[in-house]
């Protein structure tokens, strides 16, 4: 019997300079373990055995390489040093984590980046080389059920590159693409196996009725620097400046990237698309704007392979556009999911009302409203994102209405002062039902700022900080003027006054903002420190308003209020911008 060699590495045998080496082989029969740390080689790696990479990098850094051998593979993550060129030569190579190109990887058709439920593979784009040659990368989907919003990061790329995951001859197309300048809904069949997958465009695709996991693979040589794309707003009525467009990169993408994109007249908003779980072709749609989520869920990290729809923003029409990105706007989050994200970025305060026909918020639609100091009523493309209705019979479409009447899926609103402000909803619902109405979330909503849920034909003015659901049957249709949000000072049916009054303060960015709630001619005294216990801030508050305080730096501070009664202290982060 052939004796098998075992080898398990560690971070003290691994890591650099100790564990530079001239190649390594692993023969037939023997198998090596790398738990942790580096594993740097100047010449060829071969691999005719086993060889399981738990952590750590497999490092490139002599001149001219092979990767290759007569086993299959699979790195945890491969960097191409500054000096090296190479090559794969053989097939079944694969990557769970990240390949960064230092100088050139010619892949050859042999190397595939892998996707799970957990991770997916991807390409740093901060290295300084190339990847070369044909490679494949998957896409996991948790299910294949109905259209998905998709994006190929491939150069000359071609539809069917999909035909191995979905049936290009259907008599109903499952390859859409989206032309915003057509005068009905902008999808248009594109089913021909040799059209091609624009970069930075995304498309419709079908994967059909499983609603079991798939991995969907495509081929070809990656994207890589800028990719760029003109887009318009003829202001049709159906599309009215959407374009779909989809990360054009084997990587994340961030789209508040501070470098890398060029956004000319385009909103600041993204949307996102899920698929419905009964039909294939109905679904609903997030958004994300300026750190705000509509789900919580939809962020500012768009996935590999990704599709999403942008807004050319509204002017002098038609309106050109102009999407741009290079490498600099790209990531290596790995556990970024399909259709977008893996986490929210909410800032505070902020409102979340969903409207279903149960009590599930996973199947209402909600709309978010959250404060910003000096946000206009009216629509703002950098602080406010555009309602999409969803096409599933069983979510309606919930929204807000700004003063110069554009439907909102997040909207920013300014600090509330002393007067009532009410907010319009929208609701359109596609089927008779019992719709109920959830604040699914009041982050640091002001404890003196009581949030109503108003139904004019039933009269009701609900706080929705004592009774957060609301419950009324109502036929299918578009309901505008009848539900309202009242954002209100004091509780609208009049209360008794006490002795005393109450303050909050909350995160304006750069500014710490502070509101008192006193009795008519009573006065309160203001005192902001540092954690260190310097004086900040000393003054006296005599109304029921905002007051900003400017600060210099993020830091934790501390506020006293004293309202001659009594003294309250509290303790808040400020920084950042919200």
């Amino acid at each position: 019997m052939q004796q098998r060699i075992l080898l398990i590495l560690s971070i003290a045998f691994l890591t650099p300079p100790g564990s530079i080496a001239q190649g390594l082989i692993i023969p037939s029969g023997a198998y090596l373990i790398a738990n942790t740390g580096n594993i740097a080689l100047q010449s060829n790696w071969v691999n005719n055995g086993s060889f399981t990479h738990n952590g750590g990098t497999v490092l490139f850094t002599g001149t001219t390489q092979t990767l290759g051998g007569s086993s299959t593979t699979t790195f945890n993550n491969i960097t191409i040093g500054t000096s090296s060129a190479t090559t794969i030569t053989s097939s079944g190579q694969q990557l769970k984590g990240i390949l960064q190109s230092n100088n050139t990887l010619n892949a050859n058709g042999n190397l595939t980046l892998l996707s799970t439920a957990t991770q997916t593979a991807a390409i740093d784009g901060s290295g300084t080389g190339e990847v070369l040659g044909n490679l494949t990368m998957q896409r996991y989907l948790a299910s294949g059920f109905g259209y998905k919003y998709f994006s190929a990061p491939f150069q000359s790329d071609t539809v069917g590159d999909f035909a191995d995951a979905i049936n290009l001859a259907t008599s109903f197309p499952d390859v859409y693409k989206y032309d915003e300048s057509q005068p009905t809904a902008g999808w248009v069949t594109y089913t021909t196996s040799s059209n091609t997958l624009t970069p930075l465009a995304g498309y419709a695709v079908n994967f059909g009725t499983s609603s079991a996991p798939l991995t969907v693979n495509l081929t070809g040589v990656v994207n890589n620097h800028t990719i760029s794309a003109t887009l318009f707003n003829h202001n049709q009525t159906y599309t009215l400046g959407f374009n779909l467009a989809g990360n054009p990169y084997p990587s994340p993408i961030d789209w508040n990237s501070a470098t890398g994109w060029t956004k000319t007249n385009i909103d600041n908003a993204i949307y996102f698309f899920s698929n419905g779980t009964t039909s294939q072709y109905t679904g609903t749609y997030s958004s994300y704007i300026n750190g705000v989520s509509s789900n919580g869920i939809a962020s500012n990290i768009v996935a590999a392979m990704q599709g999403f729809f942008i807004h050319v923003s509204n002017g002098s029409f038609p309106v050109t556009g102009l999407l741009s990105v290079n490498n600099n706007a790209r990531n290596t989050q790995p556990s970024v999911t399909f259709f977008g994200v893996n986490g929210s970025n909410d800032p505070p305060p902020l409102l979340r009302l969903h409207a279903g026909f149960s009590d599930d918020t996973t199947l209402a639609d909600p709309v978010v409203i959250y404060l910003k100091p000096n946000a206009p009523t009216t629509f703002d493309k950098t602080l406010d994102a555009l309602k999409l209705m969803n096409t599933r019979a069983d979510v309606p479409s919930l929204y807000t209405i700004s003063t110069d009447n554009t439907k909102l899926s997040i909207q920013a609103l300014p600090y509330p002062g002393g007067n009532l402000q009410v907010v319009p909803l929208g609701l359109v619902t596609a089927q008779d039902g019992w719709i109920t109405f959830i604040a699914g979330e009041l982050r640091q909503a002001p404890a003196f700022a009581h949030i109503y849920l108003s139904d004019t034909q039933s009269g009701i003015d609900q706080d929705l900080s004592l009774n957060p659901s609301y419950s009324v049957h109502l036929t299918k249709g578009a309901y505008e003027n009848r539900f309202f949000l009242n954002f209100s000072p004091a509780v609208l049916s009049g209360t008794t006054t006490t002795p005393g009054g109450t303050f909050d303060a909350y995160n304006g960015g750069d500014a710490l903002m502070i509101r008192s709630d006193l009795p008519a001619g009573e006065k309160a005294r203001l005192l902001v420190c540092s954690a260190a216990g310097q004086v900040l801030y000393r003054g006296e508050l005599n109304d029921n308003a905002w007051h900003t305080i400017p600060l210099t730096a993020a830091g934790v501070y501390i506020i006293s209020f004293n309202d001659g009664h009594e003294t309250t202290t509290k303790k808040i982060f400020v920084g950042g911008h919200p």
